[in-house]
């Protein structure tokens, strides 16, 4: 006589029933999920795994990228304009009609043509698994019914909504001293439960239950009651003492005031992990940061929900290097490839030769790492088409190559994902004679890691992450249910883009039974009061107002429950970085401070600090050590950026950064103007007094190839030279052609002429691009790629306007070049625009140089290089230096009073 269990604690019962060694004997307990099992600590056993051991003798559950193909090509035959995006949208649907009956109503009695299409879609995806002898598993219970199936004495228990074809299986394989545990209770939520009981009784199984009220103190059947507004005055007390709802502001708060509970409950009260678990709505979105925030408090964690292989580092790595060989090899996404983690640890200086030298195809980027880290990147020479077996062999030597094995070991989730991977590679690999393109190959491998799974973070033991179905069935002594928020719990319910509810309505008709709006949500509901049965002490609801900008409210089930807001309490400091910020922020004292917080009370002092309206300090370049500048030689662009943001010349000067060199596509404006400038050299040097030379095409091309040719600059390199020094040739051909570039009365005497003088007290050396003596004087010409008039140093109110460079040449490049001559001119030419910039008559006055002159000299002696730039910050416009100089609107909160007592080193130590 078969029995069928109903009542509101099924778990004592089927715990009652297993005290019994015979009946452990004798029944196979069936449960869905492990942690079921694991709470009657029994084996684990699914009636899906009963499904398959009876298919196996005669069919083989297809693979699931198998299953994936199959399908594709059956919505195939429907033609749609995106296959991969209608196989896509259509496969929840499809798998929906194969659990929903083992025979498909005929297409013609259905009037919508869109199901229409889908039933026949179906049952192609059936015919092509029937022609492979293949069985999809959202059909097994049906197809296991075709084979007489051998009757057993089974213990079901954990099961809250059977489907027809789960009961349909049980009704087949259950024999008569088999036990089927249904939770049940008499309320209009529980109409689908109340259903299936109809059912098996007309099928003959013999109902018992227990009464509802026979424990009142058990905390989840006080909580479920109050769910179901069936409770009792009596059971109040106990519900108000164990249940509580915290508010946070946002998501980490919220996974910090949850962790502290759980580490208070261990460490404090004696709890072990695996009497605690947490259940969230959507698992991925706390997954990352539980796990972040579970090491530092030092608390074990699991995290067994999984997700796709192509979103772990190994999935990554194969999906760029896929991308990488059918992109040729291009720069940028061979360099990321090659800087994975997975791949290798290259030291700056080789990536600093990469940069320069910019590989471009596979020969140039194994000359470069083969010799240094011995991976041979032949590996990846792949070829246009090859067998199965081919590519499968390829695959494993670069693997191999790479060493991926051993890398992946050092995560656990890697060392999972390179498993299911090797475990993976036939679905891929038969039939092994078969012909296949690379880009075909590459498409299945990317399609085979979209669809196999790993667990995120499979660790041992621990308090365990789940999702609200997964614990069913299960006890915990404490439950803490993050994310109780409207739209995350319960499951939002959507109209299926393919089967709507409407359509459901339409095939219940033709026998079907496919889940309407109303039955999801009494679902929904069923399955959050079963996830209240498995606290048996103590539950914390919890969510966060805010994610972004996204506002959160409380979920509706927080009102079903009665529950009421409850203060945070002040949870205790939970881990040595939080202790560290405690420490830090409230300038606490403490005896036998660990090494990081000396380290860290020194950078939170200079940090503060620099973020203050302080005057600048040591970390903003004033150091009080004194640079004897008379003993240096400087050049005119060093006192401007000496004078034009001290801490500029300082980090160039002094610490001596410098950016790493990295080869551009088109030339550099530095690259530019040394080419300009030796060309210009060598076409007035070769013209020796001749003015038709200058302006001969032909000449300007000559010496533009012999500068370029002596230039270290392998020009080579660059995109599309040849292209490129045509645009070039034209600028300059158009200046040297112009009236003003070499007017008639003019004769160039001095090309890039170096001299070395003193400009008031500095001593100077530097070059002049061309000294021209006119009938009445000198005139002093300084070639610029611009075509705007470069920035001077700041003046008294700031701003860059006092410009150094021309009057630095007229007062000491003339005198030491050509002594006793007078200068009568100074200026800058555009060699982009082909015409003056600035000249002579604009120049500063001697008052606002002499000032400038003695501004950098105190900055030399005193060691005061303050990040000051310009008000206008003209000096950051091509600056290399921010990242280190951390400008912006801190400099701002530096007050006038600040800024002029920083000619004084401050000791960074002092935080006053």
């Amino acid at each position: 006589m078969r029995t069928l269990y109903i009542g509101t604690n099924s778990y004592e019962w089927v715990m009652h029933r297993l005290a019994n060694p015979s009946l452990r004997r004798s029944h196979t307990v069936i449960t869905p999920t492990r942690l079921a099992a694991r709470s009657l600590q029994v084996p684990s056993c699914q009636l899906k795994t009963l499904a398959y051991q009876t298919l196996l003798p005669h069919y083989h559950l297809v693979p699931r990228l198998k299953a994936q193909q199959l399908l594709r090509a059956a919505v195939e035959t429907t033609a749609p304009k995106n296959l991969e995006g209608t196989t896509r949208v259509w496969m929840p649907a499809i798998q929906e009609l194969l659990q929903a009956s083992p025979s498909l109503p005929e297409s013609e009695v259905i009037v919508s043509p869109r199901i229409s299409q889908l039933i026949q879609v179906t049952k192609t995806y059936q015919a092509l698994l029937r022609d492979g002898n293949w069985v999809d598993p959202h059909e097994a219970y049906w197809r296991s019914l075709e084979h007489s199936l051998e009757r057993r004495s089974l213990l079901i228990y954990g099961y809250v909504q059977l489907r027809a074809d789960e009961l349909a299986f049980i009704e087949a394989i259950a024999d008569e001293q088999s036990i089927l545990m249904l939770p049940w209770r008499d309320h209009p939520d529980f109409k689908e439960i109340a259903l299936t009981v109809e059912c098996l009784e007309e099928k003959g199984w013999t109902v018992e239950s227990d009464d509802p009220g026979e424990h009142p103190d058990w905390v989840g059947q006080c909580l479920g009651d109050r769910f179901l507004d069936v409770i009792s005055t009596a059971t109040v007390p106990v519900i108000n003492e164990a249940a509580k709802l915290y508010i946070y502001n946002d998501l980490e708060q919220e996974v910090r005031g949850t962790l502290a509970q759980i580490k208070d409950l261990w460490v404090n009260h004696d709890v072990s992990p695996r009497d605690i678990a947490i259940v969230a709505g959507e698992e991925v979105a706390y997954g990352d940061k539980l796990l972040d925030i579970a090491w530092e408090y030092g608390i074990p964690l699991r995290l067994l929900y999984d997700i796709p292989l192509n979103t772990t580092r190994l999935g990554a790595w194969l999906s760029l290097m896929m991308d990488v060989v059918e992109a040729g090899f291009p720069f940028e996404k061979t360099a990321r490839l090659l800087s994975h983690p997975l791949s290798s640890d290259p030291d700056k200086d080789m990536w600093g030769r990469v940069c320069v030298n910019r590989p471009k195809n596979l020969a140039e980027w194994n000359a470069v790492f083969q010799p240094t880290l011995g991976i041979d990147l032949a590996v990846l020479d792949f070829p246009f088409e090859a067998t199965r077996a081919e590519w499968l062999q390829r695959m494993r030597q670069l693997l191999y190559a790479f060493d991926l094995r051993r890398t992946c070991n050092r995560w656990a989730r890697e060392n999972l994902a390179y498993s299911k991977l090797d475990r993976s590679w036939k679905e891929v690999a038969t039939p092994i004679n078969e012909v296949l393109t690379r880009e075909r190959f590459f498409r299945e491998l990317q399609e085979l890691m979209a669809i196999a799974q790993v667990s995120v973070h499979p660790a041992r033991g621990g308090v365990e992450l789940h999702g609200p179905t997964a614990v069913i069935g299960s006890r915990y002594r404490y439950l803490f249910v993050v994310g109780m928020a409207e739209g995350i719990l319960p499951t939002p319910i959507y109209n299926d883009p393919v089967l709507d509810f409407h359509e459901r309505k339409v095939l219940q008709t033709t026998g079907l039974e496919l889940p309407t709006a109303a039955a999801l949500a009494r679902q929904n509901v069923v399955n959050f009061y079963h996830l209240l049965q498995t606290v048996m002490e103590h539950v914390v609801l919890s969510y966060n107002r805010l994610n972004g900008r996204q506002e959160y409210l409380p979920s509706p089930y927080t009102e079903r429950l009665e529950l009421t807001e409850t203060t945070l309490p002040e949870f205790p400091i939970t881990s040595l970085q939080e202790l560290r910020k405690v420490v830090l922020q409230n300038q606490a004292d403490m005896s036998g401070e660990d090494t990081v917080l000396v380290h860290a009370r020194h950078a939170w002092v200079v940090e503060v600090r620099r973020e203050s309206n302080a005057p600048h300090d040591a970390y903003d370049g004033v150091t009080g050590i004194s640079i004897d500048w008379q003993e240096r030689s400087f050049s005119v662009s060093q006192l401007t950026r000496l004078g034009l943001c001290p801490f500029s010349w300082f980090a160039q000067k002094v610490l001596r950064l410098e950016e790493l060199e990295e080869e551009e596509s088109s030339l550099a404006p530095n690259v530019r103007g040394n080419l300009y400038h030796k060309t210009l050299e060598i076409l007035f040097k070769e013209a020796t007094g001749d003015r038709t030379h200058i302006t001969n095409p032909a000449a300007l091309r000559t010496a533009f190839l012999q500068a370029e040719q002596d230039s270290d600059f392998n020009f080579s390199n660059l995109t599309a030279w040849d292209a490129q020094r045509e645009e070039h040739l034209k600028t300059l051909s158009r200046v040297v052609q112009g009236n003003d570039f070499y007017p008639e009365r003019a004769k160039a005497i001095a090309l890039e002429a170096c001299f070395v003088g003193e400009w008031k007290g500095f001593p100077i050396k530097g070059y002049v691009d061309r000294i021209d003596r006119t009938d009445n004087g000198l005139v002093l010409i300084d070639y610029k790629t611009s075509s705007t008039p470069p920035s001077g140093v700041k003046d008294a109110d700031g701003k860059a306007t006092v410009d150094l460079q021309l009057s630095v040449y007229k007062e000491a490049a003339a005198p030491v070049l050509f002594p006793g001559e007078s200068v009568i001119d100074a200026y800058y030419y555009s060699l982009t625009k082909g015409k003056k910039l600035k000249d002579l008559k604009k120049l500063p006055s001697d008052v606002d140089l002499e000032a400038v002159a003695i501004r950098c000299q105190n900055h030399l002696s005193k060691g005061n290089f303050p990040v000051l730039p310009d008000i206008d910050n003209k000096a950051c416009t091509y600056c290399a230096y921010d990242l280190v100089c951390r400008k912006g609107k801190r400099l701002d909160r530096k007050s006038a009073i600040a800024i002029q007592s920083a000619d004084s080193a401050i000791d960074p130590e002092d935080g006053s």
